[in-house]
């Protein structure tokens, strides 16, 4: 039986996905705006954060809240919700359909959820910890490719300097990857593409709690495996992240053992 608050996000999520493919068909470029590195924000980012964030407040008012959009909520209890309302926000912008929300939930850095949806296609993918991954209500599983020469890699360098040079400085750009690679530009979507199968790895600089909490559930509870670059068990607060099916991640960081 479905928790309250897993019940909670994958109703949350599924009006953000009626509403943000609303949002984006008639999206306005003149509601562009930029923060630090050039990262784009819109009034959708607000009005998505504002929905998901008084729901929660409803619902869980001891919990705390932790979004890209807006400062920490502080409640009385130890859980925190970690929310991105518009995971792809250029790409939303820009007229891409490579955009999600991610909603997950932790307790003393136990990962307890994990909620992406992605609006074009109408998915909700879902999990608690021990239970399993969903997309809709079909159980997920990561997949069983075992050559890095055949493997799907999904990349995100992030917004930062530091991150973009961490990436090229690993990877030359991706120029030294084996098999097939791509650059979507949401976390929500590479990590819930693992967890599904549809990709075999993403790797993921200078990123933020709020991108990829919901996600690394996802990929564990699908039978995938995710680390930092150095191969340590991803934790809250690392910046760096590997996500893949568990068969060809020790392949993966060989790849990058010259990271710092």
């Amino acid at each position: 039986m479905l928790t309250l608050e897993l019940k909670t996000a994958i109703k949350i999520t599924k009006h953000l996905n009626k509403f943000l493919t609303k949002k984006f068909k008639g999206f306005d470029s003149g509601d562009i705006k930029f923060k630090k590195h050039r990262e784009v924000v819109t009034s959708v980012d607000l009005e998505s954060n504002k929905h998901i964030t008084e729901i929660l407040l409803k619902n869980f008012p001891d919990h705390d809240i932790i979004s890209e959009e807006a400062k920490k909520i502080d409640g009385k209890g130890t859980k925190t919700w970690y929310i991105d309302p518009l995971d792809g926000t250029t790409n939303f912008a820009y007229g891409s359909t490579e955009f999600s929300t991610c909603i997950g939930l932790e307790d003393n850095g136990e990962i307890l959820l994990g909620v992406v949806g992605i609006p074009i296609r109408n998915k909700v993918y879902s999990c608690e910890k021990g239970g399993g991954a969903y997309c809709d209500k079909k159980k997920i599983k990561v997949s069983k490719r075992d050559k890095l020469q055949d493997a799907m890699f999904l990349l995100c360098p992030g917004h930062s300097p530091e991150g973009r040079g961490r990436f090229e400085k690993y990877f030359g750009g991706g120029k030294n990857i084996k098999g097939h690679w791509r650059f979507f530009g949401s976390a929500g979507i590479e990590l819930s593409s693992v967890a599904d199968g549809r990709a075999d790895t993403c790797i993921l600089s200078d990123i933020h709690p709020w991108d990829v909490v919901a996600g690394v559930l996802l990929v564990r509870e699908a039978g995938g495996k995710v680390t930092n670059f150095q191969g340590d068990e991803w934790k809250i607060g690392d910046e760096t992240l590997i996500a893949s099916n568990g068969t060809i991640h020790d392949k993966v960081l060989e790849m990058t053992k010259d990271l710092k």
